[in-house]
């Protein structure tokens, strides 16, 4: 049997157990190790399972409640899209059928995968599912939009992406607008000559104008912004990467900032870097600690 053959099995196993709404069939196919990510999936649930133990219980949770036993399926229509990979196969699923109360009709796409199969098992699925639609079907929007109120990405963590953003096009006016007037900064690993607290967002304009041309930087990575508890309060982790102004010597700086949110701006945050690279930079450029 071809690795092709073999992919198209896989999935035609799939489309038959998602029509049948049948966890335990679906992750049968599954390697112990696969990984199964949601990228289309609810603000603050979980997105990533790892196993084909913990893929099966997220299945399980997800059909025993909810839109999915509102619907009825009759038939589970698949587009198979191969890849160049031999070992990758994008696939669309497309249910029809009717809802269980009233028996009205529906068909709609209901997700895409990215499915990665070797040895006849999936290693490694990439999830795009289609929740307007399904809510839509059963006349569920409205309470769709009332969870993504509830549960969706808070100001906080919307505040901090342009905070990351204002960092990376080195627009310092847009920087400091994100922050509260009064807004405390502390810096528990401060290099020598930088201040480990202060108040107030002009004396971070101040900091950001006193060096002002001494690096750019051009690009973020590693991004993580991980919401707490706390809706006011978010983690950031993330590495920025530049350039010094005078010599052209690229650097990176890793951050991790536990940063607090109210009414749309920073109040109060803990910057965490790396205090090696720090100590770097102050070698690196003259009277970079005066200026800080």
């Amino acid at each position: 049997m071809s690795t092709s053959t073999s992919i198209h099995d896989v999935v035609e196993h799939l489309r038959r157990a998602l029509q049948s709404m049948d966890p335990d069939a679906f992750t049968s196919v599954f390697a112990d190790d696969a990984v199964y990510e949601l990228r289309f999936g609810m603000p603050g649930q979980p997105r990533r399972f790892e196993g084909a133990e913990a893929i099966r219980e997220h299945m399980k949770q997800d059909t025993s409640g909810g839109i999915a036993q509102s619907l009825e399926f009759d038939d589970v229509h698949a587009t198979v899209y191969d890849s160049a990979d031999p070992e990758v196969v994008v696939v669309e699923f497309e249910p029809s059928g009717s809802v269980r109360a009233g028996g009205a009709p529906f068909r709609f796409a209901s997700s895409l995968g990215v499915i990665r199969v070797r040895d006849g098992a999936v290693i490694s699925y990439l999830d795009y599912p289609n929740a307007l639609d399904a809510a839509q079907a059963v006349g569920m929007l409205p309470q769709l939009g009332a969870m993504l109120a509830a549960t969706g990405r808070g100001e906080a963590a919307q505040v901090v992406a342009r905070m990351i953003d204002a960092s990376v096009a080195n627009d310092h006016d847009a920087l400091v607008e994100l922050y509260a007037r009064e807004a405390v900064i502390e810096i528990p690993f401060a290099p020598p000559g930088v201040p480990t607290r202060s108040a107030g967002r002009e004396h971070l304009r101040a900091r950001l104008e006193a060096t002002a041309g001494m690096w750019r930087f051009d690009r973020a990575e590693a991004i993580n912004v991980m919401e707490t508890a706390d809706p006011d309060i978010v983690v950031a982790e993330y590495t920025l990467h530049g350039s010094i102004t005078a010599t052209g010597k690229p650097f990176s700086l890793t951050y991790v900032m536990i940063i607090t949110v109210r009414d749309g701006l920073i109040v109060h945050s803990r910057d965490y870097g790396n205090p090696l690279t720090g100590a770097e930079l102050l070698r690196e450029v003259p009277g970079l600690a005066h200026g800080e």
